[in-house]
This record gives structure tokens, C-alpha cells and sequence, in this order.
């Protein structure tokens, strides 16, 4: 089985189409409730961030 990255652009009326269609064979999976309050808590500037692989470290040991 070959995997495919493609780039749609949701904003058009073929792009929304092609992701209904989609989603509609269960090809495209959604998001997560734990997903989708990341991506929100991104947007909105939170999150951690890190300079250097060891600041990762030491911030995720913190947890």
C-alpha cells in the first residue's frame, strides 16, 4: 500500500468537495477532542517553547 501527502485548499469549492468526499470514505480521520483543544492552545499562543533540545528536556521533566 503507497502512502500520499497531498495539499487541498479547504477554501475553494473543489477543495471542500474533495475533503467531504473524503471524509465521507473514512479516508481522512478527524481530529480528537485532546487534538483539537492543542491546536486551539496554539493558535491562541500558548504552549511551551523551547531554544534548544536540552531546554525540551529539562521542560519536560518538569512535568
Amino acid at each position: 500500500m503507497a502512502t500520499y501527502t497531498i495539499t487541498v485548499n479547504e477554501r475553494t469549492k473543489a477543495g471542500k468537495s474533495l475533503v467531504s468526499y473524503l471524509r465521507d470514505l473514512g479516508v481522512i480521520d478527524e481530529p480528537n477532542a485532546e487534538t483539537l483543544a492543542a491546536i486551539k492552545e496554539i493558535k491562541s499562543g500558548g504552549g511551551t517553547r523551547c531554544e534548544t533540545f536540552e531546554d525540551y528536556l529539562k521542560a519536560v521533566q518538569a512535568l
